[in-house]
């Protein structure tokens, strides 16, 4: 019997709560999708916690739904959040080293991590991620693993990662009361670039941006590793709420309007459309499409790219970034994205999709789905992910219980 590894994974987004289950094959290293869920994220906001009681009653009938449609329970899971209280610094450790004849051990190397991470966070703060960069050995830079070289002085240059301690305790909260232990907790720009960015993209490097619901994640990597991370308070339901607005719809239906709209060319811009017959609304209306697009998505996505562009030049890394920019999330597929983005930006411009997996495919081959499907691989590389045969959630409490009443009654 072939042996296999599941994965569990729950991705945190700003207007989506979305569960994967995976199915790893290590002979093959082929990963199928066996279980897909994604929901609305009522309780939260902008990947923030605002209601405790909802924001529990969302991850357990996500975490529910994708225990039927998988066919076990869901104990332990790799997740991933994008929120704006997500900030970044770059920080450099130094250590002598202890070995006697000058080797470098990983004990040096841990010694130089930590020595790194000794900088003074903003108050309600927490550490998420610790990422070397580069190592220099004596002078020498460039250096991806100095295990075992022999040096004097050891020098890493690290990414820090870190997000708000209140959010991050009341996410973990909301975990353990639905008895789902957290393996890992993620910034979403770090899984997102597994399944988005190409080796030479991170090499030569690229600024991978996520348009979801209500946030935009923007990740710089240059020589493999990140080295800027933040995320922008803007999303793809701004321009929803604008559609709305402007034209006299309903959320619902200026949803589905941006969804028609994204699926047609430059040559039905000058038409008018009839929302009925698109079954976008209940009631008899055309529109007119130039209205929609050139007078209100238009300027809401060269807003979001300002925004993304006014981060990059703040982070100085407008001139390291020559593999341009790779978009993703759901609100990439806006009409008019890419050639708005490469406007305001100048830079090479794409649109990446989930890749490399099988089974349930289909149901996630959308950029919505990268951060979900980038996490997946990301738990590969770890170990137990709790799974068990399939069984219902609060059946320990309900025999407790039984044993309770029937214990009075023995002899």
């Amino acid at each position: 019997m072939q042996q296999s590894k599941i994965i569990n994974v729950i991705d945190v987004g700003s207007s989506k709560i979305t569960v994967l289950v995976g199915q790893y094959f290590p002979s093959e290293e082929k990963t199928n999708i066996v279980a897909v869920v994604a929901e609305n994220a009522l309780g939260f906001r902008k990947g923030q916690i605002i209601n405790l009681e909802q924001a529990i009653d969302t991850l357990t009938k996500s975490i529910e739904s994708a225990e039927r449609m998988a066919g076990m329970s869901i104990n332990s899971a790799h997740v991933s959040i994008s929120a704006p209280h997500i900030e970044s610094i770059n920080s450099q450790g130094v250590v002598a080293i202890s070995h006697p004849q000058n080797e470098i051990t990983p004990t040096d190397v841990d010694r130089a991590i930590e020595a790194a991470q000794a900088v003074t966070l903003p108050a309600g703060k927490e550490v998420m991620h610790v990422i070397p960069r580069k190592f220099m050995v004596d002078g020498q830079d460039g250096i991806v693993d100095p295990v075992n070289m022999t040096g004097i002085r050891l020098e890493v240059e690290t990414h820090i990662i870190f997000g708000s301690t209140p959010a991050i305790k009341n996410l973990k909260r909301c975990l353990d009361q639905i008895g789902v232990k957290p393996l890992t907790l993620n910034y979403s720009g770090i899984p997102t670039a597994v399944t988005s960015l190409t080796d030479t993209e991170r090499e030569l490097g690229v600024a991978l941006v996520d348009i979801g619901g209500q946030t935009t994640t923007l990740t710089i990597f240059d020589q493999t590793s990140p080295c800027y991370s933040s995320v922008i308070p803007v999303g793809g339901n701004n321009i929803t709420n604008d559609l709305a607005i402007g034209l006299r719809l309903s959320i619902d239906e200026a949803e589905k309007l941006k969804i028609y709209l994204d699926k047609i060319d430059d040559k039905g811009f000058t038409d008018e459309i009839d929302l009925e017959q698109k079954q976008i609304s209940p009631t008899k209306r055309k529109i007119s499409v130039q209205t929609a697009v050139n007078g209100i998505i238009k300027p809401r996505l060269e807003e979001i790219f300002s925004l993304v562009k006014e981060k990059i030049e703040e982070s100085h890394l407008i001139d390291a970034i020559p593999a341009g920019i790779v978009l993703t999330g759901g609100g990439s597929l806006t009409v008019g994205s890419t050639d708005i983005a490469s406007k305001i930006i100048n830079l090479p411009i794409r649109i990446a999709s989930p890749q490399n997996v099988g089974g349930l495919s289909d149901d996630i081959s959308n950029p919505m789905f990268t951060s979900a499907t980038g996490l997946l691989f990301y738990g590969i590389n770890h170990t137990d992910s709790g799974q068990k045969p399939k069984k219902t959630r609060n059946m320990p409490n309900i025999l407790d219980k039984i044993k309770s009443l029937i214990e009075p009654l023995l002899p």
